[in-house]
């Protein structure tokens, strides 16, 4: 069925106002349609449905509908939005804007030991009391080891230059353990300065504190902080 469906996403903060041109016959307003919700709507006499989820941090919504009718869609809705300035995001422009607010890429900012816990989403495993597939590795021995590597950010703070995509945390002196590796970097217009992501062991207790990075031979120094380095709060998502 998948492969039947297309999905056009619309995100920033004139988002709404682009959609609101289009006539789904949907209300879009912020207390109607809260983020991580979605709704049922219609595109001329196509069904589509309408979801509010978001990979900039910014107000985000996803029409998805037949695929047979999504030409139609994608055509009104550039429309719609060149009057507002808005433009095609291409995947480079995706990519910072999600490392900025610390939003993962499945396999880029997690391998195959990686569990939800290790990216900040620990309450629903504590929660949880019934039994679910998979609950006996999440609360193993190893699942709650202190020294699993989770999910932080890297700011670098020995010059201007964007760390480098595969660079290991390490410590040690001549003989280097390492405690990590950096999984994304990008250099952010936005706030000035590049931001990364890493997976490193002990993340948690390492917050605030400078770290050596070591790549191709040569030692960095960053500091390890919160993975959202942008709109902690969420003011521009739930705008």
């Amino acid at each position: 069925m998948t492969q039947a469906y297309a999905t056009v996403t619309v995100t920033g903060p004139k988002a709404r106002d682009v959609l609101a041109t289009l006539g789904l016959g949907i209300d879009l307003s912020a207390d109607a349609f809260p983020h991580m919700t979605f709704q049922d709507g219609r595109f001329g006499d196509t069904p589509l449905r309408v979801s509010r989820v978001s990979f900039t941090g910014d107000v985000s919504y996803e029409m998805t509908i037949t695929a047979s009718a999504v030409t139609s869609l994608w055509n009104a809705t550039i429309a719609a939005g060149e009057s507002l300035g808005a433009t095609l995001l291409g995947i480079e422009a995706l990519s910072i804007l999600r490392a900025e607010k610390g939003y993962i890429m499945a396999g880029k900012d997690t391998d195959g030991e990686t569990m939800p816990h290790d990216l900040g989403f620990g309450i629903p495993r504590l929660r949880k009391k019934t039994s679910f597939v998979g609950d006996r590795s999440l609360h193993s021995d190893k699942a709650n080891s202190e020294t699993r590597k989770v999910l932080v950010g890297l700011k670098a703070v020995s010059g201007s230059a964007a760390l480098p995509n595969g660079a290991h945390v390490v410590t040690g002196g001549e003989k280097k353990r390492s405690l990590g590796y950096v999984t994304s970097s990008y250099d952010s217009p936005t706030l000035g300065h590049p931001v990364a992501l890493g997976l490193v062991e002990g993340g948690g207790t390492l917050q605030g504190k400078s770290v050596d990075i070591w790549h191709d031979g040569q030692i960095m120094q960053a500091e390890v902080c919160s993975p959202c380095a942008y709109d902690p709060k969420g003011k521009r998502l739930n705008a």
